[in-house]
């Protein structure tokens, strides 16, 4: 579990203005609450940016140093605001955390290997659940929860309850799916698609026509006949 130091900033002004005016400084405005506390502060722009690239989609506890404060408050970043068109971070809400004290988080589920069913039988992999939410000890909380799919065939499923958790406990249900190997798309041949598309436009296909044109014969030659 990485750990990671940032200093924070008091920030006195609150509301929009304050907001804006942080942001132009370079800092984005936050919040830290969790054990008793609630703090509006600002973290370094650049620093911040760099911790979560550092993270790679990690879960990571931050250091948070506060003026004033002898230690580094314990914290998890809980929300991440971004900007809907530059996706830069406008708000960080941080959660004061107790390391000795279980927590609830999102981890990212990682799919090992090929499955034999996509490789060998053109199967579908199809992964509903991207993360899952999970119990543990902060300094427990894994990188990632990885789990083999290699040997997955065409139907198979792997569900919550498969999967045999470490050091942490599932916070859903055993019969949520994780992943699942569908079957190969299988395409109708052009040949008949034209055919059934001339049906539902009103004209006969090939074999109808046949089937009329001998139905139609005998009458012309017994309007022959009653010429003669």
């Amino acid at each position: 579990m990485k750990t990671i130091h940032i200093e924070g900033e008091i920030r006195d002004r609150l509301g929009k203005g304050g907001a804006r005016t942080s942001r132009r400084d370079g800092r984005i405005p936050a919040v830290l609450y969790g054990r008793g506390k609630t703090i509006h502060l600002t973290v370094d722009r650049k620093e911040f940016v760099r911790a979560m690239q550092e993270a790679q989609g990690e879960n990571i506890i931050f250091d948070v140093k506060l003026p004033g404060e002898s230690k580094p408050l314990k914290s998890i970043a809980r929300e991440i605001q971004h900007h809907p068109v530059s996706r830069s971070a406008v708000h960080v809400d941080f959660q004061h955390i107790d390391m000795l004290k279980k927590i609830h988080v999102s981890v990212v589920v990682n799919l090992v290997g090929e499955p034999e069913g996509v490789r060998n039988f053109g199967g579908i992999l199809e992964q509903p659940a991207r993360e899952l939410e999970i119990l543990c000890l902060p300094s427990e909380i894994p990188a990632s929860i990885d789990i083999d799919a290699t040997e997955l065939m065409v139907g198979d499923t792997i569900h919550v309850s498969d999967v045999t958790p470490d050091k942490f406990e599932f916070l859903q249900e055993g019969s949520k799916v994780i992943a699942h190997v569908a079957a190969p798309t299988v395409e109708k041949e052009p040949v008949a698609e034209e055919e059934e598309a001339a049906v539902a436009e009103g004209e006969p296909a090939e074999g109808e026509m046949a089937e009329k044109g001998e139905e139609a014969a005998p009458a012309e030659e017994k309007k022959g006949e009653g010429e003669g």
